[in-house]
């Protein structure tokens, strides 16, 4: 059956690329698709195309949520060390995923230890979730947030014996 999907899949390309102009560029991707099906249907593994597909359809899937981020008003801002500004927001394709912007006294903050501590509003178990540095003072992590509700999120942000503060926020999650 992947068989015969896969030979209509193909004559649909060439017929496509036969429309398209000369048909040079329709062809050598076909032969690459062909190439890279046939050699994962060898191997039994997945082509990067596949995996691709698998990625995206995951995306989807958590992508169901939308999470609206605000500041929460408190007084509780701890802060011990320097001047450090915090600002949060998440990835419109995947919201679960969270990247935060950090700088202390104008200075992108690097090498630091950040993390998000977060539980949903009325429950006690609080989760964390450390992030990693994807540039000068961007940190990003991915939080395991499933269903809506409000949630309470705070960026923690640790670096060496001089710098440790918390910032909070409030997380509205609902359905897309």
């Amino acid at each position: 059956m992947k068989r015969i999907s896969l030979t209509i899949g193909l004559t649909c390309l060439l017929a496509l690329g036969a429309c398209s102009g000369t048909g040079d560029e329709a062809t050598n991707s076909s032969e690459e698709v062909s190439q890279s099906s046939m050699n994962s249907e060898e191997t039994g593994s997945m082509s990067k195309n596949e995996e691709a597909e698998s990625s995206e359809e995951e995306q989807m899937e958590e992508s169901s949520l939308k999470i609206m981020i605000t500041e929460e008003k408190t007084e509780e801002h701890e802060s011990h060390g320097a001047h450090v500004s915090i600002s949060l927001e998440n990835d419109e394709m995947n919201p679960v995923v969270l990247m935060t912007k950090i700088a202390e006294e104008e200075e992108l903050l690097t090498e630091a230890n950040v993390r998000f501590e977060y539980w949903k509003e009325g429950e006690e178990k609080h989760t964390y979730t450390d992030t990693e540095e994807n540039g000068e003072g961007m940190y990003e992590g991915t939080t395991e947030i499933s269903e809506p509700g409000t949630y309470k999120l705070k960026v923690h942000v640790e670096k060496g014996e001089e710098l440790h503060t918390h910032k909070p926020y409030v997380l509205e999650v609902t359905e897309s």
